[in-house]
């Protein structure tokens, strides 16, 4: 039997109309990989520097140690789906098995997302929580 991998993995939104961001805690999916699960946390434009990295750091930390339950998962129609995708970009964020972080820039396709080519960027795992904030704010530059 094929052991499953989970990376420990956060969404981040940036609402384009407000200005926001929503920071979507995600939990190992029993089907493998990631699920959305649970509220998400909104940062205003004006925090975003001094806690997003918090926010994020302790999403990572907690995931492997949250349960997927189905009833956190958030629910959209079709047309509610498609109205979020086209306000929001999204940059997703992991906790790679080095310690180090990804954090890689999105694009929108359909409704959903999927990553940019080379919108990938990779942070020392020791100068994380410096860093993340400006590397986030490139990711979301190179989003589509």
């Amino acid at each position: 039997m094929k052991k499953v991998i989970n990376t420990p993995t956060v969404s981040i939104y940036f609402d384009t109309v407000d200005g926001h961001y929503l920071v979507q805690p995600t939990v190992p999916s029993p089907l493998g990989g990631s699920r959305e699960s649970g509220k998400p946390v909104p940062i205003r434009e004006q925090d975003f520097d001094s806690s997003i990295a918090e926010v994020v750091l302790d999403y990572l930390q907690r995931y492997l140690n949250t349960k997927h339950d189905p009833t956190l998962e958030r629910r959209r129609s079709e047309k509610q789906q498609l109205d979020f995708v086209k306000r929001h970009k999204w940059v997703s964020v992991a906790r790679l098995a080095s310690g180090e972080v990804q954090v890689s820039a999105g694009e929108r396709q359909g409704g959903g997302y999927h990553g940019v080519r080379d919108g990938d960027l990779i942070l020392n795992a020791s100068s994380v929580r410096e860093n993340l904030p400006q590397a986030l704010r490139e990711a979301f530059h190179k989003a589509k």
